[in-house]
């Protein structure tokens, strides 16, 4: 029987992983039997060698470490030390300079930037043949100079790998997990090293000619980019088993998938650095190394997840079809032990390798991944800690990892009860309803709410003279790079003076917000500090006890006001059915890559907030300009993520009136790209998800026309993420059944499969953002994307209240 698309592609991606973690061992193993390139080793050869030592606080394995570097067995007329200190603020400095006498230079650099411009200042001052890298907590057998020294007598030897001896701590399952992922790690160094080069360094202990050496950016992992430059100018890498060093390894899972996040987001950027090692015109036979080693490696748990949605799509009567069902049978099977691994770890069991190997693969698929996403938002992370310093987090803890877990879980089971043909009576009539569900929220409700608007829209007094009491109260945290802006506008504002007054709530902001803010004390501007970040919901709940006008108008420090914008929120105050009032922010969203997909996005949002304001109540205020009266106000908890929501709904469930004020208007500067405006879609989902699981400013069960804007506007804009997942699964598992599909099923299975392709070209390449369609696309599964993000953080309570400016 011939193979459709979906089981060519399951094919293409089922050998692609059984390469990545099968395949390549063996062939390296083989091709470096076959086809190895032996090298010149002299074991007398004594270049002249400069150690250097990075250090970020190291105070409690510094002083082991510089006592053993001095008594490494290599002549001492040719040997000198550097330890770099990276703006440590313990110890560290004032134990190098105890090995002052004996030779130890240190080198600190004004300010901390990271271990990598700490080895820059360092090479400046270094004129040796050979440099030795190391860390503080690595310490070197006594030969291991002259070692790494005997490969550089092949003059096409540019750099040499040591190896490093983890102390594993058998006992626990990290350990025992990081010894033999390790143990598989050496050997492959050294079948690489024997038919090639090695690919890449180790930050312990590693050897390169200064020569070689160029100053790398501030975001390169040294032992990754420098080897990579070194091979593309035509030298190899060597990797010798005894010159070894010792050094103890993170011992916990979750410390190691922090250093793991760390060493994958670094090295892509690196790798995306010196892209000429992936043309094998160029350098050989390494780029079969370095694409089977490292970058199918990076990439695994996106063939991973690929692979898993491939295997749910492949259909009962498909030639796959049994193949298929194993295969889901053993990916759920993998998430219960995973499961059954983190539960384990977290009760201090000795380790069991059926559950603890699982969990430290899967955790580790999961640093990759984060590690990945990281770079391909733009974000390198530069400055370190070691996994002595981290705290790490409490003990098996999943990390982001469960919701993952869950719905892998969940989906295996479903594809089993599908294949058993159990759910399939369902599947259509579900898919019909959920692709209803997403036409209504983007589609239908704004539609069926203008026509609302035509029969219950409500009267409201309004008087342009009405100007009551009114604070102005500012929340801010960090905001010093526009707070001066924004209080210059406040003081333009044409309202009556002795009618307003302006606060500002500085939520323990640790820059110069405050400094700002008192110099427009003159001004009548007030300042309420307070000591710590506790979250905005605690500092305004804190500010509300100090204030007593009529009507507070709560603003984020980076919107503007309109000159007219409080006088048009006050008009509406001097009808008594009014309790809360929404001023309409435009955002000026041109410097953004998804500028003109948001702008569209907004364009239908302030329509269905003026539309649901003409029916009496918008869904929730904006928090950037919005007024209420204060006897009306209500604290809400300090935990409270959506707090513009609570307050301004809970205004709505006393009775009174909440209304959109279009002609009110702020406007606020988005700078934000998509990893910051994704962070924020997801806050607020999460934050909506609390409100509905606590209940806060859900509307009273018998107010039907509030109840159904809630359900329309709110419920199901956050559950978006969920749905289109589903959808997803159930039009897979529809589309590819065999001879059954329905036609319609499977184009609408292709459309979003396509939108979603879309969506991850606009991410991957950002200069296609230029394109209406993928920025369409982009924008769009970002919102999903964020949904479904959210709703689990919601659920789980994992969203910090603290806040970011």
């Amino acid at each position: 029987m011939a193979l459709n698309i979906v089981e060519i592609l399951f094919v293409i991606f089922s050998v692609l992983l059984v390469y990545a973690y099968l395949g390549y061992p063996l062939l390296i193993g083989l091709l470096a039997r076959l086809f190895a390139r032996p090298h010149t080793k002299d074991e007398d050869y004594r270049p002249v060698i400069t150690l250097i030592i990075s250090a970020y606080n190291e105070g409690t394995v510094l002083r082991d470490k510089l006592r053993n570097t001095l008594a490494l067995d290599y002549p001492q007329d040719k040997f000198r030390v550097i330890v770099v200190s990276d703006g440590s603020t313990d110890e560290t400095d004032s134990i190098v300079r105890e090995f002052a006498d004996q030779g130890v230079l240190l080198l600190r650099p004004a300010k901390r930037q990271g271990k990598t411009a700490g080895l820059n200042l360092a090479l400046e001052q270094v004129a040796s043949d050979l440099v030795v890298f190391s860390d503080a907590n690595a310490i070197y057998d006594s030969n291991v100079l002259r070692k790494l020294a005997r490969h550089f007598a092949d003059p096409q030897v540019g750099y040499a790998v040591g190896h490093a001896r983890y102390q594993i701590d058998e006992q626990t399952a990290a350990g025992a997990s990081e010894g033999s992922y390790w143990n598989f790690e050496v050997r492959l160094k050294q079948w690489e090293s024997d038919f090639a080069s090695v690919v890449g360094g180790d930050g312990a202990i590693y050897a390169i000619r200064t020569s070689l050496w160029e100053p790398l950016q501030k975001t390169d992992i040294n032992d990754f980019v420098n080897p990579l430059q070194i091979v593309a100018k035509g030298y190899r890498g060597i990797f010798d088993v005894e010159a070894w060093c010792s050094e103890k390894p993170a011992g916990e899972f979750t410390k190691e998938f922090g250093r793991k996040v760390r060493i994958v987001n670094r090295s892509f950027n690196g790798l995306l650095r010196v892209p000429q090692v992936l043309n094998p015109f160029r350098v050989g036979r390494f780029t079969l190394l370095v694409v089977s080693h490292k970058l199918l490696r990076w990439f695994s748990p996106v063939l991973l997840l690929i692979h898993l949605a491939l295997v749910l799509c492949i259909g009962r009567s498909n030639s796959l079809g049994l193949l298929a069902l194993l295969i889901t049978a053993l990916y759920g099977l993998g998430g219960l032990l995973i499961l059954l691994g983190a539960w384990w770890d977290r009760a201090g069991r000795a380790p069991i390798k059926v559950l603890y190997y699982p969990y430290y693969f899967f955790l580790m698929n999961v640093a990759c991944s984060r590690g990945l996403w990281l770079r391909l938002c733009g974000e390198v992370i530069t400055t370190w800690d070691t996994v002595r310093q981290g705290s790490g987090g409490s003990r098996g803890e999943l990390l982001p990892c469960r919701t993952p877990l869950l719905l892998i879980l969940v989906l295996c089971l479903g594809k089993v009860a599908w294949l058993g043909g159990w759910l399939q009576g369902l599947a259509v009539p579900a898919i019909y309803a959920l692709l209803a569900l997403l036409v209504y929220t983007y589609v239908g409700y704004p539609a069926v709410l203008g026509l609302l608007a035509l029969f219950f829209k409500v009267t409201v007094d309004r008087d342009d003279d009405y100007c009551p009491a009114v604070t102005l109260l500012i929340a801010a945290y960090n905001e010093g790079a526009v707070i001066e802006d924004k209080l210059n506008n406040c003081l333009q504002l044409d309202y009556p003076a002795d009618r307003l007054r302006i606060l500002v709530a500085s939520d323990g902001s640790q820059d110069d917000t405050e400094t700002i803010v008192r110099r427009f004390a003159e001004h009548g501007i007030e300042l309420l500090a307070f000591d710590t970040n506790r979250g905005k919901i605690s500092a305004l709940n804190d500010a509300l006890e100090q204030i007593d006008s009529e009507l507070v108008v709560f603003s984020d420090a980076n919107v503007m006001y309109d000159k007219q914008a409080l006088r048009k929120l006050a008009r509406n105050f001097h009808d008594p059915r009014v309790g809360a009032v929404s001023g309409k922010v435009v955002l000026l969203n041109e410097g953004v890559s998804y500028g003109s997909s948001e702008k569209s996005y907004y364009g239908i949002e302030h329509f269905i907030q003026e539309k649901e304001g003409q029916t009496g109540a918008m869904m929730g205020a904006d928090g950037a300009m919005y007024a209420i009266r204060r006897h009306l106000f209500r604290p809400p908890q300090a935990d409270t993520i959506l707090d513009d929501l609570v307050i301004s709904m809970e205004v709505v469930r006393q009775g009174y009136w909440l209304l959109h004020e279009k002609e009110a208007l702020g406007y606020e500067q988005n700078v934000q790209e998509v990893k910051g405006e994704f962070k924020r879609k997801t806050r607020i989902v999460a934050g909506g998800i609390q409100c509905l699981v606590r209940g806060a400013g859900v509307p009273p069960l018998g107010s039907s026309l509030l109840l159904f804007k809630y359900l329309s506007h709110k419920v199901l804009r956050w559950l978006v993420g969920p749905m289109t997942c589903l959808l997803m699964v159930l039009l897979a598992l529809e589309s590819f059944a065999g001879a059954t599909a329905d036609p319609l099923m499977v184009w609408a299975f292709y459309v979003l499969a396509a939108g979603m392709v879309t969506a991850v070209l606009g991410q991957l390449v950002p200069v296609s953002n230029r394109i209406l369609p993928v920025n369409m696309a982009h924008y769009l599964f970002m919102l999903k994307l964020a949904s479904l993000i959210g709703c689990s953080k919601g659920l789980l309570g994992q969203q910090k209240v603290t806040w970011r400016q």
